[in-house]
């Protein structure tokens, strides 16, 4: 052979040497960088321990190198060599998802602790069907009803707004709703402008039970306003990881965006938690426990003067603030945060974690769910859709007492959320979980606060306890400031308002929420004959629905035609549009 040939014949050697083991090569270079992106997230969401970061990395690290060492030098044979592929490629895939894992939450992180952009107000010209007014051209030289003590900035905003399209009207102010109702019924005026705050007000009174497909939306207009920082503001603790605090939950009764105005606070629920004994108190508060309203201090777009009275669920037309100093002047304590979610924010969470088990007992069966007509839950465990778990925290009418055991099972929902989310069936849903969670609330707890509390949760993983309390009172009807009607209230009970106070101070002291007596004689429990059912009042409901061809999506055309007014003051937004247990004072742990 020819020194040529040799040469020849050991560059193809060196060449096949160089190309020994590409996969191998390839495996090691993806599971550093994949490492290196890793690090550098966890450190990036500051969401995590400084010593668990360090201890993660190290971890990591030291198991990269010893795998790259093996393949290396070790990894001779096939079989050695496809085991240890294996297991590089197996944390390559860890490091890949740890990498979607850090990311989702960090993005979720940041929406979820920045406050809602705007908050929107929709207004709308609206006139019966039986009339001939179906567009906005019709609306010339028409009479329109209006609200304006009730309403003012707000109505005038779009009679402004009728007046540069050149439209020419009248227009006959009335005092409450009631009064409007009737001058458009009455044929007293032609159309009314209604804030659609208003509009289920109007649906709680059966005179105006068919109102919605009774009528039709001429011309809307939704106005929307930037949210400042200083307008929700929260009376923050020292230190979220060792003093005690309480945040109000406030359940909206609405779907969408959470940026759609303000609307009732239909759930409210008061959680009071001590990071340093692991306890947390729920207290729960009637939807329609009769309070003062607290009009946020005589400012601008107050909606009542001081002294009115209304059903706590009315007083989210007000922000969720209103609904909060509302709570704080009934029970006379200090709440420090707020949460305000609405229904699209309980089904899509549900959903994202796949459902969860609701422990139906004796007294808390349903026959048919109130609000969509689904069967109900019988006596026994469920696994639970979002829609099928907002119907029973919704359910009052199949109990016999009504809005005390909606409240029980709110409580009931929420801890079932809760044990959802701790349990293993978390990390497979997670990316949909944070998606979901991501458009589920705002509220006024800052980012680092929320950062420190997650820190917090997982370096000391403390052991919580959990006991509730649920306000109760008797029925009766009252003049409601903001529906400015009569309704159906539930009496504030004093002695149970002290109870809860009580209660609260005891866990923020660091004791327990049962050590504190409860002299009311009411019962946290159901009753046996509890669940009455409400099939009958349902089929009734079905005949009248029918008869006046009640439509669930209330008639409403929603075809937007967006646009923005440069000129509008303050830089506001504006836009035109055509129309478990049984919840005792007993500790749980999770």
């Amino acid at each position: 052979m020819s020194k040529k040939d040799v040469k020849l014949s050991q560059n193809v050697k060196k060449k096949k040497k160089k190309n020994k083991r590409p996969i191998s090569k390839f495996l090691t270079v993806f599971m550093f960088i994949a490492l290196g992106a890793f690090i550098f997230q966890m450190i990036r969401l500051n969401l995590l321990p400084f010593k668990l970061i360090i201890l993660v990395s190290l971890v990591f690290i030291l198991l990269a190198l010893i795998l790259t060492i093996l393949m290396r030098f070790k990894a001779k044979k096939f079989f050695s060599r496809f085991l240890f592929g294996l297991i590089s490629l197996c944390m390559c895939i860890g490091l890949a998802y740890g990498n979607f894992f850090m990311f989702k939450t960090k993005d979720t992180f940041d929406v979820v602790t920045s406050l809602t952009d705007s908050k929107a107000t929709t207004v709308s010209i609206v006139a019966l069907k039986s009339s001939n007014i179906k567009k906005e051209s019709d609306l010339k030289n028409k009479k329109i009803g209006t609200i304006l003590s009730m309403d003012e900035t707000d109505s005038n905003r779009m009679l402004k707004d009728l007046k540069s399209k050149k439209i020419k009207y009248s227009t006959k102010d009335y005092e409450n709703l009631d009064e409007l109702m009737e001058a458009l019924y009455g044929g007293k005026v032609d159309v009314i402008c209604l804030n659609e705050k208003y509009r289920d007000i109007l649906h709680e009174a059966e005179e105006y039970f068919s109102f919605q497909t009774d009528s039709r939306i001429v011309y809307q207009n939704v106005h929307y306003t930037k949210v400042e920082k200083n307008d929700n503001p929260s009376d923050s603790v020292k230190d979220i990881t060792k003093d005690g605090f309480t945040i109000l939950v406030s359940g909206n009764d609405s779907y969408g965006s959470l940026q759609d105005g303000n609307t009732r606070s239909d759930a409210n629920m008061l959680i009071t938690v001590n990071p340093s004994t692991g306890r947390i108190l729920m207290t729960s508060i009637p939807r329609d426990y009769y309070v003062e309203l607290d009009c946020l201090d005589g400012g601008e777009g107050t909606s009542c003067p001081t002294g009115s009275y209304d059903k706590l669920t009315h007083s989210g037309l007000l922000g969720i603030k209103s609904t909060e100093k509302s709570v704080e002047k009934a029970l006379g304590i200090k709440i420090n945060y707020n949460v305000r979610i609405n229904f699209s924010s309980v089904v899509n969470l549900v959903d994202a974690l796949d459902g969860i088990d609701l422990d139906i007992k004796e007294g808390e069966q349903v026959d048919i769910l109130y609000a969509n007509g689904q069967p109900g839950l019988s006596v026994g465990t469920h696994h639970v859709d979002g829609e099928t778990a907002l119907a029973f925290a919704r359910e009052r009418h199949a109990y016999a007492d009504g809005d005390n055991q909606r409240v029980r099972n709110q409580q009931k929902v929420f801890k079932a959320i809760i044990k959802r989310i701790i349990s293993p069936k978390m990390i497979t849903n997670y990316g949909k979980f944070m998606d979901a969670l991501a458009i589920a609330f705002d509220t006024n707890l800052s980012g680092d606060e929320i950062c420190d509390f997650v820190k917090y949760e997982l370096e000391h993983m403390p052991d919580w306890k959990f006991e509730s309390y649920a306000l109760s009172g008797d029925s009766g009807y009252e003049f409601c400031y903001l529906a400015q009607a009569n309704g159906s209230v539930v009496y504030q009970n004093d002695i149970m308002n002290e109870v809860a106070a009580k209660k609260i101070k005891a866990i923020l002291n660091g004791k327990k929420a049962s050590s504190v007596k409860d002299p009311s004689g009411v019962s946290q429990k159901p009753s046996k004959g509890n669940a009455i059912g409400n099939e009958a009042e349902l089929r009734a409901m079905g005949e009248q629905n029918e008869a006046s061809e009640y439509d669930e999506d209330y008639g409403y055309d929603y075809d937007y035609d967006y646009s923005y007014d440069p000129n509008e003051e303050n830089n506001d937004y504006y836009y035109e549009q055509p129309s478990d247990e049984y919840y005792s004072n007993e500790e749980e742990t999770y």
